[in-house]
């Protein structure tokens, strides 16, 4: 049995594969485990937990190997420690990358190409001849362009701009204050003092559905897939020839951004952002038997299966 373990800034998501049956035969969630936005102690606690899940849906199996594709990992030495010690007091036989990777993994499988990771936060990776590079994921204060936390920020300084009357009139305003129970200037100001990533992030998902009737909330969506298609086109500028290009996160779950990227990047791969975890579970495939997409398009389909088996509170995790 294999144990792959995706975390974000938002969730953590595990999958058990079944490797003799070639099944997937567990999924479960939990809450961030980003040490760049939660502690180690909550980020170890929402990692078992999200392991729990997925073993006890699965019959608590006997794990031979794991992987673990963590936001944070390799971003500092600090962080890369501090992901090294919870991943150690969890498990024996593992490999320990950035979720990143794992995304980039899903998307290529090890072939040279190109992917954008945009969720919460946001980076990009290419691979030339088996060498994974980065870029973006700087901070959510200088960068992630394009993700959900920028979304949402972006959504809210429009808003502001309406109230004050420097744009026209959006229903962002309404949005925000709704979801706050707060007026803009008061919801402003709370948002700040008591910030909470996830849940600043998680409006992105509300200015996605607002984007269908208001035309400043579109225009955000269209803002932030300008920066995905910035970051996809500036790596393949490394390329000469045929290479593979996708992305993979929770923003890839807006109909809108989906569409523009099929119409700009004819065969672009897509994948949501709890679909990145089976990356880590082809990494390990690789090392012992060929893989190929009709075997990633299984696992992917087996994982969405699944979802339905998840409890409400794992569901709220996913936003849906």
């Amino acid at each position: 049995m294999l144990l792959s373990v995706d975390g974000g800034a938002t969730k953590t998501f595990a999958v058990v594969y079944d490797d003799l049956n070639k099944k997937v035969a567990g999924i479960g969630v939990s809450g961030p485990s980003n040490v760049r936005s939660v502690s180690e102690d909550v980020s170890k606690k929402n990692i078992l937990k999200a392991m729990e899940n997925a073993l006890n849906m699965a019959g608590n199996p006997e794990i031979n190997n794991s992987f673990f594709g963590i936001a944070g990992y390799g971003d500092s030495k600090y962080h890369s420690e501090m992901l090294n010690r919870i991943v150690s007091s969890i498990s024996q036989n593992y490999i320990i990358e950035n979720d990143g990777n794992a995304g980039t993994f899903l998307v290529t499988l090890g072939n040279d190409g190109v992917v954008t990771a945009i969720g919460t936060g946001s980076v990009g990776s290419y691979i030339i001849n088996g060498v994974n590079h980065r870029i973006g994921g700087w901070s959510y204060l200088t960068d992630d362009c394009g993700s959900a936390y920028w979304i949402s920020r972006k959504a809210i300084q429009l808003a502001e701009k309406s109230h004050d009357g420097l744009i026209d009139k959006t229903t962002l305003i309404d949005l925000i204050e709704e979801i706050t129970g707060l007026g803009l200037r008061d919801a402003v100001a709370e948002l700040e003092n008591n910030f909470n990533k996830r849940f600043f992030a998680s409006i992105a998902a509300r200015v996605d559905e607002l984007s269908y009737k208001d035309k400043i909330a579109l225009n955000v969506l269209d803002l932030a897939y300008n920066e995905i298609e910035l970051m996809l086109l500036g790596m393949s500028r490394h390329f000469n020839g045929k290479f593979i290009i996708g992305s993979v996160g929770g923003v890839m779950r807006s109909k809108h951004i989906r569409e523009r990227l099929y119409k700009r990047f004819p065969g672009i791969k897509i994948f949501f952002g709890y679909h990145v975890a089976a990356g880590g579970i082809l990494k390990m495939l690789s090392l012992k038997n060929g893989i190929d997409e009709i075997l990633r398009d299984k696992i992917i389909s087996e994982i969405d299966q699944k979802l339905v088996l998840l409890s409400d509170a794992e569901k709220e995790f996913l936003f849906i």
